[in-house]
């Protein structure tokens, strides 16, 4: 008689259903209303897709509200699949938990176990922290709420709450947007692949909410037509790399 093998459950894996938790969905509302995406920079044999860099470049924004995240391992033992009557090894599954946490203590957890098999054809750590790679940034856009989207997703794009048909007067002699010397946007060093840091995205998107409504619409065509975005509107989601905020840090300069 074969013996029934029950799965083992190690510490730090029991899932609170239902945790109390208001402060840190009070703090999560307030992120996810200024925050709902970001944009596929990545290209794979499938498509393109949000690397785990954009990922994190997305939900860096939510430390503002006293949210923070950790990514950590754990590990179940199963018993493997057998014909009848044999007894089953055990197998190690591992399993990749997100926490998501408020300067409160609260916090809730995703756990994302990984195939008992992964492919590789070569180097087996290399196909585990590909694998790895994989399910930190799905986890980290799902526990934050957050979205994928290509550059031509309008139907995602928030406005800027601003009132309409407001008419400014141009101010002679005036520079209506002072440059900062020691501004965090300049200190950026520029290539193609760097992300601005939080500080440098929300200061260069603050001095666009500033503009006046003819010079914003200057700027940011000049913005989708250099970086070739064919969305109709902008929004901060489209604004990620240290070479987006050089151009239009520079952009709002030249209307000075």
């Amino acid at each position: 008689m074969s013996q029934k093998q029950e799965a083992y459950t190690g510490d730090g894996l029991e899932v609170q259903l239902n945790p109390q938790t208001s402060k840190l969905n009070e703090a999560l509302v307030a992120f996810q209303k200024e925050n709902f995406a970001t944009l596929k920079d990545g290209k794979g044999q499938y498509g393109s897709y949000a690397t785990l860099g954009a990922a994190l470049v997305a939900s860096q924004p939510a430390t503002k509200y006293g949210l923070s995240h950790t990514q950590t391992f754990n590990y179940q033992l199963m018993p493997a699949a057998t014909p009848e009557g044999e007894a089953a090894p055990w197998q190690v599954l591992t399993v990749l938990i997100t926490t998501l946490r408020h300067v409160s203590g609260e916090q809730i957890e995703s756990h994302f176990p990984f195939p008992l098999n992964i492919p590789s054809r070569g180097n087996p750590i290399q196909a585990f922290g590909a694998a790895v790679t994989y399910a930190r940034r799905y986890s980290l856009l799902a526990i934050y709420g957050l979205a994928a989207v290509d550059d031509d997703a309008d139907s995602l794009t928030i406005e800027e709450n601003k009132p309409k048909n407001k008419k400014f007067e141009k101010k002679t002699g005036i520079s209506r947007t002072p440059v900062k010397p020691d501004s965090q946007v300049k200190k950026v060093e520029v290539k193609n692949n760097d992300f601005m840091t939080p500080a440098a995205r929300e200061e260069i998107s603050s001095k666009i909410t500033d503009l006046n409504d003819l010079d914003k619409s200057k700027v940011l065509s000049a913005f989708k037509q250099e970086f070739n975005i064919s969305a109709d509107q902008i929004s901060k989601q489209h604004i990620t790399l240290a070479s987006h905020g050089q151009f239009l840090h520079q952009a709002i300069e030249k209307l000075a």
